[in-house]
C-alpha cells in the first residue's frame, strides 16, 4: 500500500510485528525489496522514501535531527509502537539520532552498512569537495563516481545500470542537502550502551565508507548487539548478497524475538 504523511511517500506491507527502512544517500527504498518479499511473510514492513529522495524528490531534506522527527511523526502517525527500525548508510544516521532522541519508542535497531559517529575532519573536507563538484558540473559526473563506489568489483557490471537509474532520480539540490546534512551530523556513539536494547551491525568486507575497526569499537559500546560482516560485499549487501543479507538480518529478528518472549530485561 503507497500513502503519504506531510508529503513523505511510504509503502506499507505485510502483516505482523513492524520492520521500518530507511535508505542511504540518493537511494530510495527500492533497495530494500529483495529482503522485503520475504520478510512481509512475517512482518509488517514500512518502506520510506526519505525527503529529497524517491517518491518524496519535491520534499526538502533539512537536517539529521529534523529528518528523524518527521520519520517519528511518520510512524506515530500510522500509530506504529515498538517498531525495529533499519537504515542504511544515511539512513543509519537518522537512525542513530533517533534512538538518542527516542529510545523507548524502537524494540531494537539495525545499522546496515552504517555508523552512529559523526564524520572525521578529512571526511568533512570531502564533502565539502563534492558539493564544489556538484555545483560547478552538475550531478551526473557525481553520480557516475559515486554509483563506482557502492559495491563490490564482482558485482559492479551488474548493479551499475539500476544504481544509475535510481541515483539519477535525485535533484542537484537533494544532493547538496543531503551532503551538508551528513557533514554537519552530530555523532552518537554514545547512545548505544544506553540503548540496552538489541542492536545489529551489518557490514561489508569490502565496504569503502566505513572501516572495520571503528564498527567493532561501536559494537563493543552495547549492551545487546549482533555483528554480521559478509565476503565479497561492498556498502549495498541488500543488492550483492541479499540471499546472506536476509539470512543475517533474519538471525537478528529471531534473536530479538527470543529476548522478547524470555523477558529479558531492557530500557526502563
Amino acid at each position: 500500500m503507497l500513502a503519504s504523511f506531510n508529503n513523505i511517500i511510504y509503502t506499507k506491507v505485510g502483516k505482523g510485528p513492524h520492520l521500518c527502512f530507511l535508505h542511504g544517500f540518493c537511494e530510495d527504498s527500492r533497495i530494500w525489496e529483495p529482503l522485503v518479499t520475504q520478510l512481509a511473510k512475517s512482518h509488517t514492513c514500512v518502506l520510506i522514501d526519505l525527503p529529497g529522495f524517491g517518491k518524496s524528490k519535491n520534499t526538502p531534506f533539512t537536517t539529521i535531527p529534523q529528518v528523524a522527527t518527521q520519520i517519528k511523526n511518520l510512524l506515530e502517525y500510522e500509530k506504529i509502537q515498538q517498531p525495529i527500525l533499519l537504515g542504511h548508510s544515511l539512513g543509519g544516521y537518522i537512525l542513530a539520532e533517533y534512538m538518542h532522541r527516542f529510545p523507548s519508542s524502537l524494540s531494537a535497531a539495525a545499522y546496515i552498512h552504517s555508523s552512529t559517529k559523526a564524520d572525521t575532519p578529512l571526511k568533512m573536507e570531502n564533502r565539502l569537495k563534492s558539493i564544489d563538484f556538484v555545483e560547478k558540473n552538475g550531478t551526473a559526473e557525481f553520480f557516475r563516481l559515486f554509483v563506482s563506489g557502492l559495491v563490490a568489483l564482482p558485482h559492479r557490471a551488474r548493479l551499475r545500470d539500476t544504481l544509475t537509474a535510481m541515483v539519477n532520480t535525485t535533484s542537484q539540490a537533494s544532493v547538496i542537502a543531503g551532503l551538508q546534512a551528513m557533514r554537519s551530523r552530530v555523532g552518537r556513539e554514545n547512545s548505544l550502551h544506553a540503548f540496552q536494547k538489541p542492536i545489529l551491525f551489518l557490514c561489508g568486507d569490502e565496504d569503502q565508507h566505513y572501516i572495520p575497526s571503528d564498527t567493532y569499537e561501536q559494537v563493543a559500546s552495547c549492551t545487546i548487539a549482533q555483528i554480521s560482516s559478509l565476503s565479497n560485499v561492498g556498502h549495498l549487501s541488500m543488492l550483492e548478497d541479499p540471499k546472506n543479507c536476509l539470512k543475517e538480518l533474519s538471525h537478528f529478528l529471531n534473536f530479538t524475538t527470543t529476548l522478547a518472549k524470555n523477558g529479558i530485561p531492557t530500557n526502563r
